[in-house]
């Protein structure tokens, strides 16, 4: 696959759907009073997008992590409370370890069944 090759539409429609999967776990992370549904929706939306594109989910994993974190640190609002910042941290980053799994395992998949 050369360079030119890489950067196509179909990744950038992709792209587009990792931007809003990046805020639907924001979202969750700052709402959610547990760490479970972060952890849950952004393995989910990983797996997806590992499905979506088994030879470049990792660059999408690696897109959603940079999101995710520049999301959290300039916009979401830091809550004022140590636990509950915690809880967040908690969850931010148990999600950005998660999306690289989920987006492997998504590929695996995605190329497992290709192949019959």
């Amino acid at each position: 696959m050369t360079t030119s090759s890489f950067f196509d539409r179909r990744l950038f429609l992709n792209l587009g759907l990792t931007l809003l999967s990046s805020s639907i776990i924001l979202v969750c992370i700052k709402l959610t009073p547990s760490i479970h549904l972060p952890y849950f929706v952004a393995t989910a939306l990983a797996t997806g997008l590992g499905f979506l594109e088994s030879r470049r989910g990792w660059f999408l994993a690696v897109v959603q992590v940079i999101i995710i974190w520049l999301g959290y640190m300039l916009i979401v609002p830091t809550p004022d409370g140590p636990a509950d910042r915690d809880i967040e941290n908690f969850g931010l980053y148990g999600s950005m370890i998660l999306t690289f799994i989920g987006s492997f395992i998504g590929g695996l998949l995605k190329r497992a069944l290709d192949r019959g």
